[in-house]
This record gives C-alpha cells, structure tokens and sequence, in this order.
C-alpha cells in the first residue's frame, strides 16, 4: 500500500522529497530498515485502476494479520506488480534527489489536469478492533489535505486522529499540522537554496580533482506546541545534496538538531558504483556527552542474465586519442547501446569489442577526462586533437550525471543486501531482499551484544513473503 501511495504521489505532480520529515529519509533507509519478526505473508491485487486490496498474516507468539482497501480517483497505470517491479522500487535506499529546485520535477506528469484528485485508504487488524484510515484530498495543484486515523482501545480515548495541511512548491515547503493527542499543533518549514546555473561556469581541464556540481541546500525547521501539556518542541535540519560532474555520483549530507534536548545527528551518504551505497551518522548530546557512530551499506546484485563483464579489463582511455573519437559506440541519435549495467562498449580500428567503465579516467597526461563519445545524446566537437571544445564541457558534466542516473534506474538488480551497525548499542541488523519466482522475499536477523556476558544474542529474526498483481 505504501508503494500504491507513491504512485498517486507521482501522478499528482507531488514531491515525497521536498517534505521535512523527509529530509533525513536517506539515512534512516540505510541504518533504520525494520527486520521482520516471525514469518509474515502479503498478499495484494489491483482489481481496477482505481480500487486495490491488501491482506496481511504474520505468525508471531500468535496469528494475527489484517486486511486492507485503497481507492484512488485518478487511474494508477504507473504500477507494478512484484513480478515486474524492480528492487529499486521496491525496497528504500537511496534517494535521487532532484538537485535543481527551480525546475519542475523530471517525473512529474506534464499530462496532469485535474487538481482535485483523493486518495482513501483503511486497514483492519484481527483479532481484536484496531483500525487505521488515510485520506489524501488535493486542494490544488500544491496544496493537500492529509488525514491520518488510528482507532484502538489500548490507546488513550479509543484513539487518534492527525491533520496535515501541506503547500508544495519547489522553493517552499509549508506545514501546518494538528493532532488530537494533547491537542498538539505544529508547523513546518523548508526551504531549498538553488540556483539554475551550475556552482561553476566552466569546467578547467586543468584541474585533477572531479567537481561536483549542480548541488542544492535544504534548511528546515519544525516548531511543536501541546496545548493540553503546555509542552514546546524545537527542531532543525539541513541537507546538501550534490552529484560529481565526472562521475555523476551522488551524495548527501545532513545535519539534525534539537537544541531542547541538545541532540545533534550528521549524516553522511554516497552512492560509491551503480550498485552499492555507504552512510555513516554520527550523533551526540551537549548535555550529557553521549555519542554513538553508526555505519551502513547497501550492495545489489545483478540477475544472472544481466551480469557486468568482467574478464576483459577496461583499459586506460586518454580522450587525446583519435580513435576513440571515431568510435561506434553510439547510434545516429547518439545513444550509447548499453552492454551491462556498469560498463559500455566500443569498437576501435581492429574491430575488438573492450569494455569501458564511466568513472574519472586518468590520461596519459595525468589530467582526468571523460570520453564525449561515452555519453549518451551528446555530439560534443572536437579541436584538432580530438578534445572537447569548452563551450560542450557543461554539456558533458550534465550527461555524465544523466548517464549514471539511468544506469541505476534500469539496472536489474535480483537481490540486495543491507548492513548497519551501531557502536553504542553494540547492535548488528543484516536485511536481504530478493525474488523467489513471482515472489519478493525478506528476511533478516538482528543481533545485540548482552551486557553482562558480552556474548551475542539474536534479538530479531523473520522472513516475510510478498506477492502483488
């Protein structure tokens, strides 16, 4: 149902990224991800392109599961079910961020009309009485109404009930919510620094070191006040976001304080290859001194029919080198044919197929380079000595980090696999999700180290099934 929600997000022109709570969405994917407990099985169908249905049941100390309906006014044709959709999409890790906040979103839908569309979803849990509803009503084309219920009897006057009014712009993020728990109102704020020309005007073929360009600044903040309790909250975040011009790799950092309780969080994130990523989080108290380091990654791994070549090593390209000028490596609109995920091909004089990988490229002249004619739906021109004019080299930098995106977007991945550990709460969680015939499988385990007789004791482990059409 989660993933139906980002659908309708994505066919109502709505970005999930620019949300303040989400600014940290990165980090917590990588060092956060839940490990199933137990043996649980979700079953799911889209009956119409409006109407979907869920049914859940876990075996946990005793049965228990639930059943669940969405309905969505406008036709979700961008789903998937689990034997098509791919693990990207499936699973959180990484987010591509938009880096230009000036621009409207690439996968915006410019055939979006209607700006009254809902979305309406409710669960039931058994045994027992709980229930849960989500109502998402668009105001405009940047306003929405977020609805969110919980009815169950353990809970403090049978339950809860939480409105969010939200404005979405691609500059500004306004928030107000309020929540029938102690009465709580708060508001939201974030704000992205960007600009439509790049951080540098031209790229110097002199310099050694890779730039990283076309970034963006988020600052936030979120002010909370419970009307019952006379109790304030404080909070605020940023994020940088930034992707390498030679390589178009990503990376994130962000900055979380809470100067009521003098918590502060850095994070930062990279995605090193196509399939693999690395974050590290670092927090610590004013107060009390505490602090604790976390670290975790991701790697991805290829289906068999689609594994990178490896045998022959990708060799040293100097761009001075006219024959990788006059390469066929793409076709008349000049799209590289892409030969595995990581790596495109060529042909040189004698016709012998190599592999080259996109990544810095050190010359012969220790200057670092990357082939114009490695990068898709580009025709950059070339002086005498076959190297690229610098009124294309912006041009180049941008296809670079376009090329690297799309790898990783059509990649087909089979599995992947998430590690994180914590060095204060001396805790490892290993998660590995992949597919099993029509199926998604994960299962995890989480071990603790016990305090008393530092031995290692297994705290979380489970399996979880999926199936969706």
């Amino acid at each position: 149902m989660e993933y139906l929600q980002k659908c309708f997000y994505k066919s109502t022109n709505w970005n999930e990224d620019n949300i303040f709570s989400n600014i940290t969405a990165t980090s917590q994917a990588l060092l956060e991800f839940p490990i199933p407990n137990g043996c649980k099985v979700d079953l799911s169908s889209k009956a119409t392109e409006h109407l979907a249905s869920s049914f859940t049941l876990s075996n946990y100390h005793s049965i228990n599961g639930s059943l669940a309906y969405l309905y969505s006014s406008i036709p979700l044709r961008n789903t998937m079910g689990t034997k098509d959709i791919s693990l990207q999409d499936a699973i959180s890790g990484f987010k591509m961020l938009e880096l230009n906040p000036s621009t409207t979103n690439a996968l915006q839908n410019p055939v979006y009309k209607n700006t009254h569309d809902s979305l309406l979803y409710g669960r039931m849990y058994f045994p027992g009485s709980a229930l849960e509803a989500m109502i998402i009503k668009r105001i405009s084309a940047q306003t929405q109404l977020l609805i969110k219920c919980i009815n169950n009897p353990h809970l403090d006057k049978n339950g809860t009930m939480i409105v969010y009014l939200q404005k979405n712009t691609p500059k500004l993020l306004r928030e107000f919510i309020y929540s029938t728990n102690e009465a709580l109102f708060g508001f939201r704020c974030l704000y992205n620094f960007g600009s439509l020309e790049s951080s540098s005007n031209k790229s110097n073929s002199s310099n050694l070191i890779p730039k990283f360009d076309n970034s963006v600044i988020s600052i936030g903040t979120e002010i909370w006040y419970a009307a019952l309790s006379m109790s304030p909250g404080l909070s605020t975040a940023f994020r940088y976001s930034t992707r390498s011009t030679s390589t178009g790799k990503p990376l994130t950092m962000t900055l979380a304080c809470n100067p009521i309780l003098g918590h502060i969080s850095s994070a930062y994130t990279v995605k090193t290859s196509v399939a693999s990523t690395f974050c590290s989080k670092y927090d610590f108290n004013v107060f009390s001194y505490a602090s604790n380091l976390s670290l975790g990654f991701e790697i991805y791994n290829y289906s068999s029919n689609n594994t990178p070549n490896t045998a022959t090593a990708p060799p040293r390209i100097n761009n001075n080198d006219p024959q990788f000028l006059g390469s066929n490596n793409s076709d008349t609109k000049g799209n590289v044919h892409i030969r595995s995920p990581d790596v495109l091909n060529y042909k040189n004089h004698s016709s012998n197929k190599q592999n080259v990988i996109i990544s810095p490229i050190q010359a012969l002249d220790n200057y670092y380079h990357i082939n114009p004619t490695l990068l898709p739906s580009t025709k950059s021109e070339v002086d005498d000595v076959g190297k690229p004019l610098e009124s294309q080299e912006d041009s180049n930098n941008e296809t670079a980090m376009a090329a690297f995106e799309n790898l990783v977007n059509e990649s087909d991945f089979s599995s992947v696999v998430k590690l994180s550990t914590s060095l204060n709460d001396k805790m490892l969680k290993l998660l590995w999700k992949g597919r099993c015939k029509d199926f998604l499988v994960t299962t995890g385990v989480k071990m603790v180290l016990n305090p008393v007789t530092n031995t290692p004791e297994f705290n979380r482990f489970g399996i979880s099934f999926s199936y969706a059409c």
